[in-house]
This record gives structure tokens, C-alpha cells and sequence, in this order.
């Protein structure tokens, strides 16, 4: 974590990203096992070939995509997370949100989802954050988000050098000493 009087940034880390890569390429390498021995295989679990050649198939594409989106993030030199006066820009994963008004931001929340916990950015007007994203891809996940979470943008620590407790800390910081400034 690089810090200057005006702003924060935290790196990718490259460790956790090579460890993720690694294993979604295990997923995508056991998801063609799957699909070649489906017939073959006998599970309590996928009692059926039908089964296991789409459980293999779903873990080609799922893991196949993230093992693309890894390999973009670790070829690009930009930095995970930028903290500032103005705001946040998020490029910590591949369907990172860019820049984020303080102005925009009305709390710094959690959430954990099958034991994984992000930081929750709660935006005044999301459905008009989420409009003014370029990728449709993007747009979906991140309105699936505000269904599900009620928030259309949560940060992970998990490509991130550095846990989910700082990062919670240092934004909730940064919002109050924003709002402190600019209310006065």
C-alpha cells in the first residue's frame, strides 16, 4: 500500500492473483475431464452422465472465463484500488467499477457471501451509477448486486494487497473525513 498526502493506493497482489489463476485452471482442466470421462464417471453426487457432462461443461465456461479475466488483470500494470479526495476507482477485478464520487457514496458497508466478505459502497442514486457503465456485462452483474445485496458495487480484499478489515477501515476513514469537509 503506497500512501500520500492526497492518496491511497493499493496493489494487486500478483501472489493471490498467480494462486487464483492456478486453481481456476485446475477447475477448467477437471471440467474437461468431466466432459471426456462423463460417461465413465460414477458419483454419489452426479448419479447421472447427463449430469456430469454439464457440471463439466458449466466449469469449463465459469472457470475458463475467470482464468481470462485473471490473466487480463495480471498483464495490466494498473493499480488495484485508488483512494482520493475526489473518490475511489476500483480496478480490482474484472468487473471493477472505476471511479466512484465521495459524493455519490452514502455509507461503507460489508456483506459475505458463501464465506467470501466484500466492502459494500452504498450509492445514492445506483441504478444510475449502474446505467452509466460502458460494458452490458457489467451493468448486468452489477444490477444482479443491487437485487441480491442492495448495493450495485462491492470491493473484495482478495486480489488486494492487503485484508479485508484495513480496506473496511480506510474507506470508512476517508468517507467521514469527506463528509467532515464538506459539510462545514
Amino acid at each position: 500500500m503506497e500512501t500520500s498526502s492526497e492518496r491511497i493506493i493499493i496493489k494487486l497482489s500478483r501472489k493471490k492473483m498467480v494462486l487464483a489463476l492456478l486453481s481456476s485452471f485446475l477447475f477448467v482442466i477437471l471440467g474437461i475431464w468431466m466432459v471426456v470421462k462423463h460417461q465413465e464417471i460414477d458419483s454419489s453426487f452426479l448419479r447421472f452422465p447427463l449430469a456430469v457432462l454439464i457440471v463439466g461443461i458449466i466449469s469449463i465456461l465459469f472457470f475458463g472465463f475467470l482464468t481470462i479475466v485473471i490473466i487480463k488483470k495480471l498483464s495490466t500494470q494498473s493499480d488495484g484500488l485508488i483512494i482520493s479526495p475526489e473518490g475511489i476507482t476500483d480496478n480490482s477485478s474484472g468487473i471493477s467499477a472505476g471511479f466512484i464520487r465521495w459524493t455519490q457514496i452514502t455509507a461503507i458497508t460489508e456483506t459475505s457471501y458463501a464465506g467470501q466478505a466484500s466492502v459494500v459502497i452504498v450509492m445514492k442514486n445506483p441504478e444510475e451509477f449502474i446505467a452509466s457503465q460502458k460494458s452490458s456485462f457489467k451493468r448486468k452483474v452489477m444490477s444482479a448486486n443491487y437485487k441480491s445485496f442492495g448495493a450495485a458495487v462491492s470491493i473484495s480484499a482478495n486480489s488486494l494487497e492487503t485484508t479485508h478489515k484495513s480496506l473496511k477501515k480506510i474507506l470508512v476513514e476517508k468517507l467521514t473525513e469527506y463528509n467532515r469537509m464538506n459539510t462545514i
